[in-house]
């Protein structure tokens, strides 16, 4: 912001704090260690100072969200500028799980009680790597499969208005293919990172994720 006053560019900068300290508890204590009291004290302000930038707990969420959702489709990007590929995707989600496991967990975990995501601030940050691999998906003409059943078209009518309101129209083919790839990288991270297949699955989490990829056909 170029033209931006002093007090504008120091709002900009406590809410950034925020962002780092929230994001901070976030991944030492989980979602109940988030405290906007918490974040004023480490601020320095009176904790009733804290809502002038955070209205209340929930916005507060959205911003963690927002920004999560943020920084991993940023790392897939610029891993996709290497290699171009489903792989790339699926492990690079993969290993920014490892290193935020509760950042993983609010954006793609158990939906938080009480709480409802504004859709106008967190669909596009939210669909950004989903946005990529239906564009991958569409322009890998070498893995088409003809074959392929795919659901009644009325079946594919909410997914395929979605799309559409994101910018993208891809064939039937494309949706149940995009649909596959993503419940099936999901599931696995999930699944690794909630434990779900005990103790000693960590040494191999990129072996999987692999064998997963070709094991669809990518």
């Amino acid at each position: 912001m170029t033209n931006s006053t002093p007090r504008q560019r120091a709002r900009l900068e406590t809410e950034a704090q925020i962002t780092r300290i929230g994001n901070r508890m976030l991944d030492d204590d989980g979602l109940d260690g988030v405290s906007l009291r918490a974040i004023a004290r480490e601020l320095g302000i009176v904790s009733s100072a804290i809502y002038r930038y955070v209205k209340n707990r929930d916005e507060l969420l959205t911003i963690l969200i927002r920004d999560a959702f943020t920084s991993i489709a940023d790392d897939v990007d610029e891993a996709l500028e290497h290699n171009t590929s489903v792989l790339t995707v699926g492990v690079t989600m993969l290993a920014w799980s490892r290193r935020h496991p509760n950042r993983w967990a609010l954006i793609y975990g158990t939906p938080v009680p009480d709480y409802q995501a504004p859709r106008d601030e967190t669909v596009i940050p939210g669909t950004r790597i989903m946005v990529t691999l239906t564009t991958l998906l569409s322009q890998s003409s070498v893995h088409q499969t003809p074959n392929t059943q795919v659901p009644p078209a009325h079946a594919l009518d909410v997914l395929r208005e979605g799309l559409r309101e994101l910018g993208l129209e891809p064939d039937d083919q494309v949706i149940m293919r995009t649909v596959t790839v993503w419940a099936a990288i999901i599931g696995l991270i999930n699944a690794l990172r909630f434990g779900q297949f005990g103790p000693g699955i960590e040494l191999v989490e990129d072996e999987l994720m692999q064998g997963l990829v070709s094991t669809l056909g990518y």
